[in-house]
């Protein structure tokens, strides 16, 4: 069944008067400006998941002290949140393929195009794909000028993340390296991926998307090693996929970049993010516990990596 559509006022007075959400902090006119200007509804009610309603009394059905400053302001933070993992997941990804590279150079078993061949002859829509970008792509000179000849060291420049994912997957798969990558990147993947696409990202933290979640035991281990982690959060935030692939992200990340400046640079700015950014309007979730718990394990993971930085 499809639904009316609401004019910007109907949508303010849908959640007033349906939903309960007040608007004490942020009055109608300036929500109204929002969400005709800044971002859109559907985006924006996404945030009041992690809010309780009422379940009973005449109230059943509307959400328990909800402002909307609230949502407005975790939509912010998601945003800022979406772009650093945008900026991370790029790092990560040219420090694999530096990686990646710098291993075939050291592998006398290895001449660069065999690894490549095995690569398209398991991925044959990879071949298609790189045909399509030799059409129409900014790596339009190189898939035409190394078309069906291939090697590993200008295949990753045309290479899509997750079909970087799958030559990395399997070089490593065949030459066995300690320093290998290959559990921890399709948790990246799929958080560089939902960044990308502009999803919501904070918006289940009461209620994950999924409750399958299979817990990358390296990383559980190592976040057991943090001081004042528990092993009851730990276990409860790290089922969390969003939260999860972000550890396993800020892992990787610590593991693969061989640059000390941009591990420096790079968890500053999350540090800041952290301490400054995400906390500017924190009155506004001091009675969230979800929220407020979230925020505090993050911390200290963040914490953590950050002393690590160098």
């Amino acid at each position: 069944m499809q639904k009316e559509k609401l004019s910007i006022d109907d949508m303010i007075t849908h959640m007033r008067e349906k939903k309960g959400i007040s608007f004490t902090i942020v009055d109608e006119a300036v929500a109204k400006d929002f969400l005709e200007y800044n971002n859109y509804y559907f985006k924006i009610k996404a945030y009041a998941k992690n809010y309780e309603k009422y379940s009973k009394g005449v109230n059943t059905g509307k959400y328990i002290n909800l402002e909307f400053a609230y949502l407005q302001e975790l939509s912010k933070i998601d945003m800022y949140f979406r772009r650093y993992i945008i900026k991370i997941t790029l790092d990560i990804e040219h420090f694999l393929k530096t990686q990646l590279l710098r291993d075939v150079m050291k592998n006398d078993l290895e001449d660069g195009y065999s690894i490549v061949q095995d690569f398209l002859s398991n991925y044959s829509y990879v071949r298609r794909n790189i045909e399509d970008k030799s059409n129409n792509s900014v790596c339009r000179d190189l898939a035409i000028k190394y078309q069906n000849n291939f090697a590993v060291w200008n295949i990753v420049e045309i290479l899509s993340f997750g079909d970087f994912i799958k030559l990395y997957e399997m070089y490593y798969n065949k030459y066995q390296s300690k320093d290998s990558m290959n559990n921890y990147l399709w948790s990246v993947k799929f958080l560089r991926n939902a960044a990308a696409h502009n999803n919501c990202l904070l918006n289940s933290l009461r209620t994950p998307y999924t409750a399958n979640i299979n817990v990358n035991k390296s990383v559980n281990t190592f976040v057991s090693k943090i001081p004042g982690m528990g092993s009851n959060i730990r276990k409860k935030k790290m089922s969390n996929p969003i939260i999860h692939d972000f550890v396993v992200t800020l892992y990787v990340f610590n593991k693969v970049v061989t640059s000390n400046s941009i591990k420096f640079h790079t968890m500053n700015e999350l540090k800041d993010l952290m301490d400054n950014r995400f906390t500017a309007n924190k009155e506004y979730f001091k009675n969230n516990q979800i929220i407020d718990s979230y925020y505090h394990f993050m911390k200290k993971i963040v914490d953590y990596f950050y002393d690590l930085r160098i």
